[in-house]
């Protein structure tokens, strides 16, 4: 792009069409809102699960077993899986340089996040279904 060209774009602009990847705004922000959605959700569990008086398993099946408890606890894990990979494929990307290596091992954070959601809706599921 000429620099001539250059001139007439706002700074939005010039900023959205910059880096290599074009997406770099969009992991900024997805960081930023999985770690605020985190936040209450974790607080909501913390002070939640230390209220109860938990002598086994049945007891928090039981708790989560209410609809906005089951709801709090899923978003908190779909979030945390998501918040994790992405920060995760952060620290590959700046530290890990052989390309074929941090490819194969992005690839193996991005399956292990779908496996772990997975696993969460599951088992929020047939907690909250019964």
């Amino acid at each position: 792009m000429s620099n001539e060209s250059m001139k007439f774009r706002s700074d939005t602009k010039r900023v959205k069409g910059l880096g290599a990847s074009k997406s770099g705004f969009g992991h900024w922000w997805m960081q930023r809102i999985t770690g605020t959605l985190l936040i209450p959700c974790g607080l909501y569990l913390l002070i939640s699960l230390t209220a109860l008086e938990i002598t086994d398993a049945s007891v928090v099946v039981t708790w989560m077993s209410h609809p906005f408890n089951g709801i709090v606890t899923l978003l908190f894990a779909l979030a945390a899986s998501y918040h994790g990979a992405l920060g995760i494929q952060v620290v590959l990307e700046d530290y890990v340089h052989n390309h074929a290596v941090n490819l194969t091992l992005r690839f193996l954070t991005m399956v292990l996040m779908i496996v772990m959601m997975m696993v969460s809706i599951y088992s929020v599921a047939s907690i909250l279904l019964g």
